[in-house]
């Protein structure tokens, strides 16, 4: 009966275990998406100056950098803090930034458009207006990891906003691809910009041994970012501000190809089109069954009591 008893403690140890560190992650941050399991594969780019006289381009991908969305504003100090803890975070860490700035009801930022915005509220409004006080579908500063995990203000939910940013870009996303992608850009003889991209060779690697892998949907979107923009009017006392999303198109279709209009270079010649796959698929109804931790724990109790019971 000891070892019995010795054996049931140690798997209701180890149920207990694995229950806290499956959460520990997950208490650092928010889902970044509401009702969807999703999250980004990642992004191609490819550099078209200042936008007019763009060569025939081709880019064919399969490693892709991490995501990284922040959501700013140039009036935003606070944002100013979390890009630099931000920064500090990745180090030599290799990262796709993208930099949302504030734009509907907005009268001191020059940057952003309605597409940002609906990007972003799409994606993420649902999300952001659940956790954050007061709520707000788009709120600066707002850090958003991978597609999947949010940040949202300075405050942090461990010892400080480093690690909680340190352990976003440690944890893996939770869904994984292979495969290649490509994405060509050419002007047309109008002066627009022709983009066509495939998805087809871009597989879901289901992790479930048991045959009930989701249905995973990939979702195009075409962006324009410049990489540096002067602008010294900004309140919180940065003059350049860096990965400035202009325009975000979403599309539908693993392959395609669509004519967009370039927006205009703020200055410099450092625009770039950018071609970011979105990856979701419905969540599950929860289950009337307990967690897999707390059944663990409750057959270990069962196997408890049967064995006072034998002796």
């Amino acid at each position: 009966m000891r070892i019995t008893t010795a054996i049931v403690t140690a798997l209701l140890l180890s149920s207990l275990t694995t229950a806290v560190s499956s959460s520990e992650g997950s208490s650092i941050w928010d889902d970044a998406r509401s009702g969807v399991n999703g999250g980004t594969v990642g992004a191609i780019a490819i550099s078209i100056g200042n936008g007019t006289n763009i060569s025939d381009t081709t880019v064919i991908e399969d490693n892709f950098a991490p995501v990284v969305e922040v959501y700013t504003a140039t009036w935003c100090t606070n944002c100013v803090y979390t890009e630099n803890t931000l920064n500090e975070a990745i180090g030599d860490t290799e990262v796709f930034l993208i930099h949302y700035h504030r734009h509907k009801y907005e009268a001191l930022d020059p940057f952003g458009s309605n597409s940002t915005e609906h990007r972003w509220e799409s994606t993420y409004g649902d999300a952001s207006y659940a956790v954050s006080e007061p709520s707000n579908t788009r709120v600066p500063p707002s850090n958003i990891f991978f597609g999947e995990r949010m940040h949202i203000g300075m405050r942090s939910n461990s010892n400080s906003l480093l690690n909680d940013f340190a352990t976003s870009l440690a944890t893996q996303l939770s869904s994984h691809f292979s495969g290649t992608v490509s994405f060509s850009t050419s002007q047309t003889q109008e002066g627009s910009l022709q983009v066509s991209w495939n998805l087809s060779e871009l597989e879901y690697q289901c992790m479930d041994g048991g045959g009930s892998c989701p249905t995973v949907t990939l979702s195009p979107w075409v962006m324009f970012i410049e990489d540096s923009a002067y602008y010294p009017d900004g309140t919180n006392g940065l003059d350049y501000y860096h990965h400035v999303l202009h325009e975000a198109y979403e599309f539908d279709g693993l392959v395609g190809t669509s004519t967009l209009n370039i927006p205009m270079v703020w200055d410099g010649e450092d625009l770039s089109v950018i071609l970011l796959i979105d990856w979701s698929y419905p969540e599950e109804p929860d289950s009337p069954l307990p967690a897999p931790g707390a059944l663990v724990a409750i057959a270990c109790m069962m196997a408890a009591a049967a064995s006072r019971r034998r002796v």
